[in-house]
């Protein structure tokens, strides 16, 4: 076990090499001290940038360790490259905007999960589903990458239109393991949280409080049901993870009086990975692309609308091809027909499942002992933002949230499945990107810094 785990330590090691070149090459990151706590969201970035190239050529049958390896040496070299030419030698970066209560928190943070890496590395796959859908996917892109794109059309690998993020993930976390491992594979699930914290620090940093970071980030990480569903390795954590930082990186954009590209980028990058790692994500995506439009048009600003619409484009660019592919193949769930959404007749017919779906997914979001008062402090964010006037803020993370749950709510009412059985197998999953994305922008309404969002 030594040997798959330091393998997967190092291609680990390798997504934050590559996270670190995408953002020094457009300038994100420089020789100045002041860029560097943008590294911090290296990790996931490095995650993305490699994973979506690698999980849309897997369909033209490019081995995804092949594409992973090509990209990452491609952008590294050109990151070092683009170092070097800039004249200015490096100052020594300062540390600092941090605080005593935010460095302890952090370390709770760590404690908890390095103390829980051993579970994850020992603990065997147990969930069907988690077999089915997800890890015999990636088994098959691992060893047999020419014949994927068509066994994967065929139905026999569970759910023929989820798409293949989570997947290549783990194909990835195989080859650099030297053999498909599915116990030591939940490590990469493990490290997935463990990056978590210091991305959304790197995103809010500059407007938020770092106590407060760090306090909503030891109150998603360390929640029961997160660390319990990573170990089932379910796609619907790491899901919410992403859909947490894109929201967290275009929260802090909207909310923001200069140009932040960085900002919209991350933004960009988390939200489009979302829409490959689950079919909901790609809800999630076009929710946060709404509402980034909605806060842009309240804001007001010409130049600031040009960027988010450029950002909004790129978005659907990274999420709407595998759309276009499952529609080219015919490739549908037996679960429900999105079109029924539109037909007030079988709405009307089936709104027997609409009460049911609501009290069922209120009780899982308000379970304290799943999730303690995550809830309870979005909805007290929420407040603070009307009361406090961040119009900006609060159209965003308002927007996001109401066509999100929307959207959930519309998905269980338009399914075939028995309403009651359907959410007591799904209902505690679903409810994980509504609680990670929500909590992700708390700190920038509660105890934000001074001058955030300034009317």
């Amino acid at each position: 076990m030594a040997a798959e785990l330091a393998g997967l330590l190092i291609v680990n090691a390798a997504y934050a090499a590559v996270g670190a070149a995408v953002l020094v090459l457009p300038g994100w990151v420089s020789r100045e001290p002041a860029t560097w706590y943008r590294l911090g969201a290296a990790y996931p970035i490095g995650i993305v940038a490699v994973v979506v190239p690698a999980s849309y050529l897997a369909l033209l049958q490019v081995p995804v360790s092949v594409t992973a390896t090509v990209l990452g040496i491609v952008l590294v070299a050109a990151a070092t490259w683009r170092l070097r030419v800039w004249r200015r030698g490096f100052a020594r970066p300062r540390i600092g905007n941090g605080s005593f209560v935010a460095r302890l928190l952090g370390l709770v943070i760590a404690v908890v999960l390095v103390y829980a890496l051993r579970t994850f590395a020992t603990r065997p796959l147990l969930e069907w589903d988690s077999w089915v859908v997800w890890m015999s996917k990636a088994r098959l892109l691992y060893e047999n990458p020419s014949a994927a794109p068509a066994a994967l059309r065929s139905g026999s690998y569970g759910q023929a239109p989820y798409p293949l993020g989570l997947p290549t993930l783990e194909a990835l976390g195989f080859g650099a393991m030297g053999r498909f491992d599915g116990t030591v594979i939940a490590v990469q699930f493990l490290l997935l949280a463990m990056g978590f914290p210091l991305a959304l620090w790197s995103l809010l940093r500059d407007r938020a409080r770092p106590w407060m970071i760090a306090l909503t980030s030891l109150a998603i990480v360390c929640a029961p049901q997160l660390l319990f569903q990573l170990l089932t390795r379910y796609a619907d954590v790491p899901l919410g993870l992403f859909v947490g930082l894109g929201l967290a990186a275009g929260a802090a954009w909207a909310v923001s009086h200069r140009s932040e590209r960085w900002l919209l980028g991350s933004f960009v990058l988390f939200v489009g990975m979302a829409g490959i790692v689950k079919s909901e994500g790609f809800l999630f995506a076009v929710a946060a692309c709404v509402a980034l439009a909605a806060a842009t048009l309240v804001a007001g600003s010409r130049a600031r609308a040009l960027e988010a619409a450029v950002a909004i484009a790129v978005v659907l660019a990274i999420t709407l091809p595998w759309q276009l592919y499952c529609a080219v193949y015919g490739l549908s769930t037996q679960d429900y027909d999105l079109a029924n959404m539109v037909r007030p007749t079988y709405l009307s017919a089936h709104a027997d499942r609409l009460w049911p779906t609501v009290t069922e997914l209120s009780a899982q979001l308000a379970d304290s002992n799943h999730w303690g008062l995550l809830t309870w402090v979005i909805l007290l964010a929420l407040a603070v933002g009307l009361l406090a006037a961040r119009w900006r803020l609060l159209t965003f993370a308002g927007t996001w949230l109401v066509l999100a749950i929307g959207g959930l709510l519309m998905t269980y009412w338009v399914s075939v499945l028995p309403v009651e059985s359907h959410l007591t197998n799904t209902s505690y999953r679903t409810i994980v990107s509504l609680l990670i994305g929500g909590a992700a922008m708390v700190p920038l309404f509660v105890f934000p810094r001074p001058g955030v969002e300034a009317e």
